[in-house]
């Protein structure tokens, strides 16, 4: 068996490993971000349509996949882990094919495994895991088209590039551009026509054509017949439609300020810091003091070039919001940058250097997984367990929060009739998921800044009466001063407000914690209206 094929198997094998223990398991669960994935993959399977029959505020093809798990795993939050930590593993297979494309097996095999237990996850939703991956993909496409000029990767580049369009549309037309770039750059380096014929030029253009026109047609037919306020609400890509906005001026400087802080706020992280820019000083000195074959060099100069491109405009949403967790759209690239530079500093490092330094990776990553299982093995308590049907999972939310998600499922479960609805506001999808009932809106989400004008509160309050709903939850998040939430009936929604407030009553008694201010997976409080 090669070299190469082993430790891919390693690969899967620990990364299978580090999300073993995520199969029934999520570090914090939230009423309103995860429970809006959860209803939309739910919705799928019943023929909805994202964006026309609920509001849905990333690409269509997710809830399609989560969807599929559903139908074959059985609607249980599990469902959805299991296929989010399949996608994790292929992330770290695709890292280490595009890795092995620039350095060894073994060290490609570190990396990946690295980058498994060290990237940042985006905590709020199972949608862009997706993407990560669709990313990966393409950049394994286009080192690899680096090695072997095919034409086969530039067409796998772009399908994959239209499966990212659909699971986030700006991300989509971003790697678009890094493809285009790309091979216009490898081809006139290397003096290649996409493998030397015209034929080969136009049929890479039409490519790039069928791609926009693909998701034109699909986002369009999706999109037909809402109303403007209701299109910007799903695709919120224009004006003030994002509650988040920062200067590139401001961005940049607290970005370099945050990467330094993450290797200088412990002995340990100074030592990975030292190793990581150490190699990325003699990794420059090798590059330009000519060290390297001439064409190793330049297919590791275009690789670099490819990885900085792709980092860069996978940068665009942190650049102009400031929002940190948006920065993790490029941190595949960063990691894989580094591990770049890590195997050009090794060709002038003696042998007893390099194996040091991948000891001490290795060793770094053994202790990250093993850490990572019993942090998560240790939160498996009883009063973590979402008990519910369409639950069975343990959650890293307070107790508290688990009671009161627990406490109010059982109570709508025992009093809704067949058939029945209530409506959840101000973003509680996570009720509707959990009790297995559909929302009596399309619209799912109320907050200052969704903009809903008054035209659609009318449009909600004809749907609520159509639907003869009898209850009514209002979580504490119905008053807020976090950025871009507001209060209910007073910011937003007055309308709404004055029809909930003038036709429903309390029904029970608060529940959860009302007296800190609302959390986005904490704090969380209820109240419950009846119809009068």
């Amino acid at each position: 068996m090669k070299l190469k094929t082993v430790f891919l198997l390693l690969t899967i094998l620990v990364a299978g490993i580090y999300v073993w223990p995520e199969l029934n398991f999520q570090d914090l669960l939230s009423q309103g971000d995860h429970g809006r994935d959860l209803y939309a993959f739910d919705a799928v399977t019943h023929g909805q349509l994202p964006y026309k029959d609920f509001w849905w505020v990333y690409g269509p093809f997710m809830p399609y996949y989560y969807g599929l798990f559903f139908k074959i795993f059985g609607v249980h939050i599990t469902s959805v882990l299991l296929g989010r930590a399949l996608i994790v593993v292929l992330c770290a297979v695709f890292f280490y094919l595009a890795a092995t494309c620039l350095m060894t097996p073994g060290l490609a095999f570190l990396g990946a495994i690295w980058f498994t237990q060290s990237r940042q996850e985006f905590f709020f939703t199972y949608n862009h895991i997706g993407g990560i991956l669709a990313e990966l993909m393409i950049c394994w496409c286009l080192l690899s088209y680096l090695r072997n000029p095919s034409a086969r990767y530039l067409s796998l580049a772009l399908f994959v590039d239209f499966i990212l369009g659909l699971i986030k549309i700006n991300f989509g037309l971003a790697a678009l551009v890094g493809i285009v770039l790309s091979v216009l750059c490898i081809d006139w380096i290397k003096n290649k026509n996409i493998s030397g014929a015209n034929g080969r030029r136009l049929h890479f253009g039409l490519g790039v054509g069928s791609v926009l026109l693909g998701l034109t047609a699909v986002y369009g037919w999706l999109l037909k017949d809402l109303p403007l306020y209701a299109i910007r609400q799903c695709m919120p890509y224009f004006g003030d439609d994002q509650p988040y906005h920062a200067s590139p001026l401001q961005v940049i400087p607290y970005y370099l300020t945050q990467h330094w802080m993450t290797f200088i706020h412990s002995p340990l992280g100074i030592a990975i810091g030292v190793i990581l820019h150490g190699a990325t000083l003699l990794a420059v000195y090798v590059l330009l003091a000519n060290k390297l074959e001439r064409g190793e060099r330049q297919n590791i100069l275009l690789g670099l070039g490819v990885i900085s491109l792709f980092f860069v405009l996978c940068f665009h949403e942190f650049l102009v919001s400031g929002v940190w967790y948006r920065q993790y759209w490029s941190v595949p690239f960063q990691n894989l940058f580094h591990f770049v530079m890590i195997a050009v500093a090794f060709s002038c490092l003696p042998k007893f250097l390099r194996y040091v330094v991948m000891s001490l990776l290795g060793v770094l990553a053994i202790i990250g997984i093993v850490a990572h299982i019993g942090v998560i093995q240790n939160q498996k308590q009883p009063f973590r367990y979402l008990s519910m049907e369409r639950g069975h999972i343990y959650v890293g939310n307070e107790p508290q929060w688990t009671d009161t998600v627990n406490r109010v499922t059982a109570f709508l479960d025992a009093n809704l009739k067949k058939d029945d609805r209530f409506f959840a506001m101000p973003y509680d999808c996570l009720y509707y998921y959990l009790t297995g009932t559909a929302s009596p809106t399309r619209q799912l989400i109320f907050f200052d800044h969704i903009k809903i004008p008054q035209p659609q509160e009318i449009s909600v309050i004809n749907e609520l009466e159509s639907h003869h709903i009898t209850f009514v939850l209002l979580s504490s998040r119905i008053i807020s001063d976090e950025t871009g939430l507001g209060v209910f009936g007073k910011t937003y929604c007055p309308l709404l407000a004055r029809y909930v407030y003038g036709y429903f009553t309390p029904f029970i008694r608060q529940g959860g914690n009302w007296d800190q201010p609302p959390g986005w997976a904490n704090n969380h409080g209820v109240l419950l209206l009846k119809r009068k």
